[in-house]
Order: C-alpha cells, then sequence, then structure tokens
C-alpha cells in the first residue's frame, strides 16, 4: 500500500461516521414517519416535528444522496424498499435498532474521556433505566435475535427439557422459537421489571406468548431468587454477560448453578473473541462498544466463559461457534452421585 492508498483509506474510515448519522438522525427523529405516500415538504416535516427547516432540509436533501428516501420537486418520500423498514416501529423492529444505534452513537463520543476513565455519564445506565430508552434497545434486540432465533435453537438439544428459563431473555424471541419447536416445554422468562413492559407487549402479539411465564428478577444485583422460579432443566443466557465484568460474571454462575436440575445446562450464547483478543474483527468492535456504553463490560473469550462455569461447580460439555458474533458454550451441572 502507498502513501496515497493509505491515506485515502485512513481517511474513508474517519469519515464514516457521517453517511450513519445522518441515517441515525433521521430514525431519531421519525422524519420517516412523515415521508410516507405523496411524501411532505422539509417545510413541512419542520413544522410537524418542532424543528428548523433548514435543518430538516439538508437532513432530507442528504438522504436523497445516500438513496434512502427519494425527491420529486420540493417534496420527499420513503423509497418502497426502505418504507417497511424505517416507518414506525419498522419491519421486524427496525427502525428501533436504528434509535438504539443512535444511543450507541451518543455513547461513543465520548469513548475517548471512558478509556481514560474520566467519563461519569448517567446516559451510560440509560438503556435500563429509561423507559423510552429501554423500549427502543428491547425492540432492537427483537430485530436481531428474531431474525436468527429459530436457526440458533436448531443447536440446542431440548430432548428432555421441561422447564426452560432464558435470562435477560428482552423480547422473548429464543423462548418463542423454543415453544415452537418442542411446545411441552415450560418457559420462564426472567429479565428487570421495566424491560418486561416492552416484553409482555411483545409476547401479546405472538400466539405462542402466551406459554411464557415472565418473572422479574434482577439477576446481577439482587441474590435472592424469585419464589416463582422452578428447577431448571436449562437456563439461556444469550449476550448478556459482555456488559459486565468477569468477577460479577462469576458471581453470578456461582449462584445460577444450584438452579439447575442435576444434570441440567447452562447455555451461554455471546459474541466471543479467540485466546490473543484481536480477532475476529466484529467482535473487537464490540469490545469497543462495551468501553462506550458500560461501566465494566467486554468481550470476553469461550474460555473465560467457560472457567466461570467451571468455578462454579458446573462441566464444560463443549463450545460452538456459530460465526463472528455468535458462540454456545455449554455448561452442565453434574449427576448426583451415589
Amino acid at each position: 500500500m502507498d502513501a496515497t492508498d493509505a491515506r485515502d483509506r485512513l481517511d474513508t474510515l474517519a469519515a464514516g461516521f457521517m453517511e450513519a448519522k445522518v441515517l441515525l438522525t433521521g430514525a431519531e427523529l421519525h422524519l420517516f414517519d412523515h415521508l410516507t405516500g405523496a411524501g411532505a415538504t422539509a417545510a413541512g416535516v419542520a413544522q410537524t416535528i418542532g424543528a428548523t427547516v433548514r435543518g430538516v432540509e439538508i437532513l432530507l436533501d442528504a438522504l436523497v444522496a445516500l438513496e434512502v428516501i427519494d425527491k420529486l420537486g420540493d417534496r420527499y418520500r420513503n423509497r418502497p424498499a426502505y418504507a417497511p423498514l424505517l416507518v414506525g416501529d419498522g419491519d421486524g423492529q427496525f427502525a428501533a435498532l436504528l434509535r438504539h444505534r443512535a444511543h450507541c452513537f451518543r455513547g461513543w463520543a465520548h469513548l475517548e474521556e471512558k478509556i481514560r476513565g474520566e467519563a461519569d455519564r448517567d446516559d451510560d445506565r440509560s438503556v435500563i433505566r429509561d423507559p423510552a430508552t429501554n423500549r427502543s434497545f428491547i425492540r432492537a434486540m427483537a430485530a436481531v435475535s428474531g431474525a436468527h432465533a429459530a436457526a440458533l435453537v436448531d443447536h440446542l438439544d431440548l430432548d428432555g427439557v421441561h422447564t426452560v428459563g432464558d435470562l435477560g431473555g428482552g423480547p422473548g424471541s429464543y423462548l418463542l422459537a423454543m415453544v415452537a419447536r418442542q411446545p411441552e416445554i415450560e418457559p420462564y422468562l426472567i429479565d428487570l421489571p421495566l424491560t418486561l413492559v416492552t416484553t409482555r407487549a411483545l409476547l401479546a402479539e405472538a400466539a405462542a406468548g402466551q406459554a411464557i411465564h415472565t418473572v422479574a428478577w434482577d439477576f446481577y444485583h439482587d441474590p435472592e431468587v424469585p419464589t416463582a422460579l422452578p428447577p431448571f432443566d436449562l437456563l439461556f443466557l444469550s449476550q448478556v454477560v459482555h456488559a459486565e465484568s468477569s468477577a460479577r460474571n462469576a458471581d453470578l454462575f456461582a449462584r445460577l448453578a444450584p438452579l439447575l436440575t442435576p444434570g441440567g445446562r447452562l447455555v451461554v450464547h455471546e459474541t466471543t473473541l479467540e485466546p490473543d483478543h484481536t480477532r475476529p474483527r466484529e467482535a473487537t468492535l464490540f469490545a469497543v462498544n462495551m468501553v462506550a456504553m458500560t461501566d465494566s463490560g467486554r468481550v470476553y473469550t469461550a474460555g473465560e466463559i467457560a472457567a466461570w462455569g467451571e468455578a462454579a461447580g458446573l462441566v464444560c460439555a463443549r463450545w460452538d461457534h456459530l460465526g463472528p458474533r455468535s458462540c454456545l458454550i455449554t455448561l452442565r451441572r453434574p449427576k448426583a452421585t451415589r
């Protein structure tokens, strides 16, 4: 690579935030909701959302340049291919995913301070404290998990499983896929009280959602196990541990192990790093996201996750890499011996 190519590549990387922020701002301002049918003028949209005509017009023109929307005369309207994804909550909650990414963008803007240990922003925990932010986050997770839940559940051994608990299950996508595959299981979705408000609304939209028990439990901070929980043949923990420190995760695993039946399994689904922590690329960027968005989270290796289970008396049965952002680590509680 010569000097010109090197400069061009670095400049492209450095400017990448611009196009992303144009799209994310459009989603945050719900601009696309006003561009249905025959569309609208910039002045009309600005008046509706309470913004400046100058700002809205420039943003809409940029969205036209990015080929996300169309412009005819002075009217802007959604492109048919993108409209289902951008209007309202979007097809499969995709608009909510964009609004969650906009929330992450604000965290990344303070990345230097976070790395220096200087940032102390209330916004870091707003995803679990603020109703609107939490709602967007859970619906965003529905967009992410709903797309591959059935395929992932195909990798789980549900034979002989009667009780299943999904810890931090958010929208319930994985439990819905498990119930579809094995209707006789008794499923429990365990999450924070605020999250369950959105969870219950999403489950009410699915026929199989009626079969899922929802139980409020802050399992990282509340050591008391809810009395509503039975012993579990399978506990599922998907994309949760990256938000917390190694010490907190080890403590959590120690408290989860007794909830398993003898021979029961704790299956952890996570983004994982290779042992040198520099691969895969997607996981390294997600690790930076944890620096930007959490106090102590990071991306771990499969071996690190397995070690928490082994310290809790569980046996690591296997781990399976399903993709650059998907690894299943299976930990089993030993059966009682005589």
